[in-house]
C-alpha cells in the first residue's frame, strides 16, 4: 500500500514538472511584451508613447530640419503582427543585431514613421510572413535581374494599406548582410512627400499615372500592361510585378 502511495506521488511529481516545464517553453515562443509595431498610429502617437527612460537608445538629428529618429535594439519593441523578430547576424557577436528606428518631429514629439532592420536569416523570414499574414500577398514585387523573376527572387515588396492609409516597403536579400529591412510611412497624397527610391521608384510613376487618371481602381498591373504594349522592351516593367 505504501509503495502505491509514493509511485502515485512520484507520478504526480512526473505530471506537474512536465506541465511547468511545457508552459515555460510556451511562454519563451511567446512575445512577453505587449507592444506592437502594427499597432503603432503613425501621426499620432509620440516618441514617449514607446519609448520609456529604461530603454537604450541612440538619437540622430536629421540634418536642418526638425526632425531627428531614435535608434534602439530593445527586444520588448522588436514585435510585428505578434512576431518576435529579436536576433542578430552572428549569435557570437553583438553586430549585426536586429534593430528600429523611430523617426518624430522635435517639436511635438509625434513618429512619422519607423523602420526596421534584421539581420538574421530566421527572423527575415518572419517578417516576411508576418507581413503577408497581415495584408495578404503584395501590390508591387521588384526584381534586381531578369534571370531572379524567373526564379522569383525578389529584391523588393510594396503593401499599399488603404485601410490604415500606410505604405509597408521591405527590401528583402537573404544573401546579404542586411536580410531585410522594412520601412512604414503614412500614404501621403502627395507623390514627393513618399520620397520612393531605387527599385520602388517605378511605383512613384504608377502613383502619378493613377492620379492622373482619376481613378483608385487602377492597378499596377493595369500600369504595367500599356507600358509593355508601348513598348515590349521596357526593362523596367519586366523588372516588376
Amino acid at each position: 500500500m505504501t509503495t502505491n502511495i509514493a509511485i502515485l506521488n512520484l507520478n504526480y511529481y512526473k505530471v506537474f514538472f512536465t506541465l511547468i516545464v511545457g508552459s515555460y517553453i510556451l511562454k519563451s515562443n511567446i512575445p512577453q511584451s505587449n507592444f506592437d509595431l502594427t499597432k503603432l498610429s503613425l501621426n499620432k502617437d509620440k516618441i514617449n508613447d514607446v519609448i520609456t527612460k529604461d530603454t537604450k537608445i541612440k538619437k540622430y538629428p536629421l540634418g536642418n530640419t526638425n526632425n531627428e529618429y531614435i535608434s534602439t535594439k530593445a527586444e520588448e519593441l522588436l514585435i510585428f503582427n505578434n512576431t518576435s523578430l529579436i536576433g542578430r547576424q552572428n549569435p557570437d557577436s553583438n553586430r549585426g543585431v536586429n534593430g528600429i528606428n523611430f523617426y518624430y518631429n522635435k517639436k511635438d514629439s509625434i513618429i512619422y514613421k519607423y523602420q526596421v532592420f534584421i539581420y538574421s536569416k530566421v527572423q527575415a523570414e518572419k517578417l516576411l510572413s508576418a507581413l503577408k499574414l497581415k495584408l495578404g500577398e503584395p501590390d508591387y514585387t521588384g526584381y534586381m535581374r531578369l534571370g531572379d523573376k524567373e526564379k522569383e527572387k525578389f529584391s523588393s515588396l510594396l503593401w499599399e494599406e488603404k485601410e490604415n492609409n500606410r505604405l509597408y516597403l521591405l527590401n528583402y536579400s537573404l544573401d546579404e548582410t542586411e536580410k531585410a529591412r522594412l520601412e512604414v510611412k503614412i500614404n501621403s497624397s502627395d507623390i514627393n512627400e513618399l520620397n520612393l527610391t531605387a527599385s520602388f521608384s517605378y511605383w512613384e510613376d504608377y502613383l502619378k499615372v493613377r492620379n492622373r487618371k482619376d481613378n483608385p481602381n487602377y492597378t499596377y498591373q493595369d500600369f504595367l500592361d500599356e507600358k509593355l504594349k508601348r513598348d515590349s522592351n521596357d526593362v523596367r516593367a519586366k523588372l516588376s510585378k
